[in-house]
């Protein structure tokens, strides 16, 4: 089904290239994760959701291993908070990056799920770079480094 998904995406003349290309990138990577963390922006918490990520999901049977990461959480009421987390679920977590409020919170419930296996994790490629993709450099006892497939550079230990 993951294939159907890629080639329908694919198909479709006004779907862009480069998201064809993710999408099918999205479909090889999952089959090689344990878990997926999502993250989403609280301003725009429905439109700013991976469009085809649950129905990859779900035909890798990894729709359970999923969280919801509501990014920007400090940036809406908290009544607004509170409607994002009644209408996403259990899945969805309230964070900060900017703050580090929430972030913790998540890595743990993640790590959690995914206690007593060996986790396989990857970065999903995005659509497009940013700026800030380019040029990694070393910072404080861990180094910055390129994963394959693209993204930005991530931390990783030392």
């Amino acid at each position: 089904r993951a294939q159907n998904m890629v080639a329908w995406a694919s198909a479709a003349g006004w779907f862009p290239g480069h998201m064809a290309k993710a999408t099918r990138q999205v479909a090889e990577r999952l089959a090689k994760v344990d878990f997926v963390i999502e993250v989403r922006d609280a301003r725009v918490p429905l439109s700013s959701a991976a469009a085809h990520l649950e129905q990859l999901l779900r035909d890798t049977g990894r729709a359970d291993r999923k969280l919801i990461a509501v990014n920007k959480a400090d940036l809406v009421t908290p009544e607004h908070g509170k409607a994002i987390a009644s209408r996403l679920g259990s899945r969805a977590r309230l964070i900060s990056t900017r703050s580090g409020v929430g972030v913790l919170d998540l890595l743990e419930d993640a790590l959690r799920a995914i206690t007593g296996r060996s986790p396989r994790l990857a970065p999903l490629p995005r659509a497009a770079a940013s700026a800030s993709d380019s040029g990694a450099s070393s910072h404080g006892s861990g180094r910055a480094a390129r994963l394959s497939g693209g993204g930005a550079p991530r931390l990783i230990g030392g």
